[in-house]
């Protein structure tokens, strides 16, 4: 307002006789940034000077009002500034009303008369004013000269001001006509009013209670909430205004001292529920003293809270018990499928058993899922307490995973551990969740590396579980919602792997259980990573592993590590050496057999010198610097279709002790396990020949190898690793064909160096033959399209020479 007025105002007026104010347009500039800057330390220190001098009582209660008012000084200040000459004096005397300086203290004092302030009382408050100007000036960094110039102009603009005041206060009021005094009173009531119908229109509602408890207002809402027949305005007019909140509201205002606290309240209309909220008064001067209380009805969504809750529960209970329900026939449809397979039964037979077999597994997951949430849900989850070793736990999750992992040669399964205590917890819901994200991580990750981690923390007895993985990622919108039951991160999830939704949904209760915590953090792209953070218990000594080492009698049955990432040589192995009646674990790559071996003592490991994460000579160093002294002495016996190419010199220096040609003969094999071990099989592989009428001859097919194997292992058994062929031979002609559309010769090597060795274990020589001429050709970069076509071809061909080899092979041969 006092800016708006400014080209009215002429300079000071300057007289000779006086001192001049000697301050440069610069300095006065600096000045007027000086104040503006300082406006929130000059309001502070305008508000104490009052609070100290019993001023506050007569303005404003909220800190804004005392800011506005510092605000309209220092603008008034400045327009003195503007207008005030370097070299000019001020004169007191002259131009009274016609400067910034006087028309402030003239406007300033006529807006304090008519709110009935006296003119010592209005004083003594600008003196205030005067006394914080002054005292932040003199506190400014700036030069001294400079400073005192600022002193000078201020002590100036308060002394003119105060002469405004002084000569247009008295004798005013009596120039004031009667309509000017009703005009600024009605201002003053209708501003009152505003903000009275505002109260009053308010929809939750609000009482005003002093420190004594008694309400001094309360609006309409709140008046129509506890009292009968009320009337907007009627407490704030009438006698109701000096009733007890604790008699209206029926609770005391100490209740009131927690913020957003919920409870019932009986009203007018009956008993409702409200969250209440208690906040002091916004009163920077301390004139008014009291609490603002509000309440919020919340019994509607309370009522709609607790019917979805019970609907929930009703929903929980039948889930479970229909889950348990339907487990029993899925168990009854699991044991007759089981029985079946241990039956004599066609090829054709055997697939529908083992489709309905796949299928019954699928169901049984699903319905665990749904059992367990609902078991969560319905509160009904029991702790243990017991020993265990964090250990066993990992051992049990790489154990289980295994499955999963072989149908995956380029993904590498890894798990990390420190040394790490015996514990007491609950080991079976910690392993459950570790096998619900370890799974979830080799489902969802194609290639790449899947990680499971433990190490304990360094606060307290605390543990970090981690499961990280290569694999697609998930996005940040979608990071909550996957833990939320039947959610996932993608819809086409459901429609390419399956399952309910509920895995994640699940552990993240678990670990609530348990007293720890499930969170995830992912780059879409680059993998996620699963932390489970819990507290468990120190325990007691665990069993030791070791055991006195005993001398192995002439036959015994032998634990056996094959590292074999092809499916066909790996089936061939497994079978015959269990035919033998050893024990025998399978690893596809050479990470998956060190962990195997960090998880397993093991009698020998036989190994293919061709894995997709190393070769079989790098596993062998990597054995042979195995801390344990009993895994870093295992016998080690190398497996390659290479034959006369393999190196017997790199063998030797990698550690290996043997080597085994594919496919495999029986005798050779036998005579290195009695070598290397110092023990033969519990029941004999058998004759490096196989006994019986010869099959009669088929063009580059070996009928004898196929005719061994069905002797040794019988029909049965054989016939399995024949239908794995034929499947494993047509998946590697359409890899074959990918990777020369790319040109990427190092896959063609790899996949013809697989298949040699397959194609070989079954007799297929002409197969095996061509795919040494493509790996040859492929590995120094010169194999031409045409020689890999052929090898296509011959691959879809195999299928149907493999069923005519077969009947021509098992001809005569019983079944086993």
């Amino acid at each position: 307002m006092i800016r708006e007025k400014s080209e009215r105002f002429v300079p000071f007026a300057v007289s000779a006789e006086l001192t001049p104010v000697g301050v440069s347009a610069a300095e006065r500039r600096a000045l007027a940034d000086y104040l503006q800057s300082r406006e929130t330390l000059l309001t502070e220190r305008v508000v104490a000077y009052a609070s100290t001098r019993s001023y506050s009582h007569l303005v404003s209660t909220l800190p804004e009002a005392w800011r506005s008012s510092v605000q309209g000084l220092t603008d008034s200040v400045i327009l003195m500034l503007d207008h005030q000459q370097p070299e000019a004096a001020i004169d007191y005397d002259a131009g009274i009303g016609t400067d910034p300086s006087t028309a402030y203290g003239i406007e300033a004092g006529l807006r304090h008369r008519l709110r009935g302030i006296s003119l010592e009382t209005f004083i003594g408050a600008f003196k205030g004013y005067r006394e914080v100007y002054l005292n932040v000036a003199a506190e400014a960094r700036v030069p001294a000269a400079m400073r005192e110039g600022w002193l000078r102009l201020l002590r100036g603009f308060f002394d003119r001001a105060e002469v405004g005041i002084c000569a247009h206060w008295s004798g005013e009021l009596a120039h004031l006509d009667h309509d000017q005094l009703l005009s600024a009173n009605r201002a003053l009531v209708n501003e009152k009013n505003k903000y009275l119908t505002i109260f009053e229109s308010m929809n939750n509602p609000v009482l005003l209670v002093d420190d004594g408890g008694r309400i001094e207002n309360m609006n309409f809402a709140a008046a129509r909430l506890f009292l009968q027949d009320a009337l907007p305005g009627s407490v704030y007019y009438g006698p109701e205004a000096n009733l007890s909140f604790a008699d209206v509201a029926g609770f005391d205002l100490e209740t009131l001292k927690l913020r957003g606290e919920a409870g019932d309240v009986l009203t007018s209309i009956g008993e409702r529920w409200f969250s209440i909220t208690a906040q002091e008064m916004l009163d920077v001067s301390r004139k008014f003293a009291g609490i603002v209380v509000t309440f919020h009805d919340v019994t509607e969504a309370r009522r709609a809270r607790e019917q979805a809750e019970a609907l929930a529960r009703a929903k929980t209970d039948f889930l479970a018990t229909m889950s348990h329900e339907i487990r029993t026939p899925i168990h009854s449809i699991g044991g007759v499928t089981e029985l079946l397979k241990q039956a004599e039964l066609a090829p054709r037979d055997r697939g529908y058993v083992d489709a309905i077999e796949r299928s019954t597994e699928v169901l049984a997951s699903i319905v665990s899922d749904v059992l367990d949430y609902a078991r969560i849900e319905s509160g009904l989850v029991e702790l243990e307490q017991v020993d265990f070793s964090i250990d066993q736990i990992l051992d049990d999750v790489a154990r289980m995973m295994q499955p999963l992992v072989r149908r995956k040669p380029q993904l590498r399964f890894v798990i990390e551990r420190t040394d790490l205590p015996p514990v007491v917890g609950d080991a079976g819901k910690l392993r459950q969740i570790l096998i619900n994200l370890t799974s979830n991580a080799v489902k969802f990750t194609a290639e790449g590396t899947v990680v499971v981690g433990a190490e304990r923390l360094a606060c307290g007895h605390r543990f970090r579980f981690t499961v990280s993985d290569t694999g697609p990622g998930i996005a940040a919108e979608k990071l909550e919602e996957i833990f939320k039951p039947y959610i996932q991160s993608d819809s086409s999830i459901s429609r390419r792997h399956g399952g309910t939704g509920l895995g994640l949904a699940i552990c993240r209760r678990l670990a609530g259980h348990l007293g720890g915590r499930l969170d995830v953090r992912s780059t879409p792209g680059f993998g996620s990573r699963f932390t489970l953070e819990v507290a468990l218990a120190p325990g007691g000594s665990l069993p030791s592993d070791d055991a006195t080492a005993v001398v192995p009698p002439p036959a015994r049955a032998l634990d056996l590590l094959v590292v074999e990432d092809d499916e066909v040589n790996a089936l061939v192995a497994q079978s015959l050496l269990s035919a033998a009646g050893h024990g025998v674990r399978l690893a596809g790559t050479g990470e998956a057999a060190l962990v195997a071996l960090g998880e397993q003592r093991f009698d020998l490991v036989l190994t293919d010198l061709n894995l997709p994460d190393m070769d079989g000579l790098e596993l062998a160093r990597a054995i042979r610097r195995r801390a344990d002294r009993h895994t870093a002495e295992l016998p080690l016996v190398a497996l390659s279709a290479r034959g006369p190419g393999v190196d017997p010199v790199a063998l030797t220096e990698a550690g290996i002790d043997a080597f085994l040609g594919k496919p495999f003969h029986f005798a050779r094999l036998e005579e290195i396990l009695c070598r290397l071990v110092g023990s033969s099989s519990p029941t004999p592989l058998g004759k490096a020949e196989p006994a019986g009428p010869a099959p009669r001859a088929l063009p580059s097919v070996d009928l004898g190898v196929l005719r061994g194997h069905a002797e040794a292992l019988g029909c049965t058994s054989a016939a399995r690793i024949v239908r794995t062929f034929r499947q494993s031979v047509l998946e590697t002609a359409r890899a074959l064909e990918r990777a020369m559309e790319e040109a990427d010769m190092r896959s063609v090597a790899s996949l013809a160096h697989r298949l040699k060795g397959s194609a070989r274990h079954l007799g297929f020589t002409g197969l095996s033959d061509r795919a040494e001429q493509v790996e040859t050709a492929a590995a120094a970069e010169g194999c031409e399209a045409a020689l890999v076509l052929a090898l296509v071809a011959d691959c879809r061909a195999a299928p149907a020479l493999a069923d005519l080899a077969w009947a021509e092979a098992s001809a005569g041969v019983a079944e086993g």
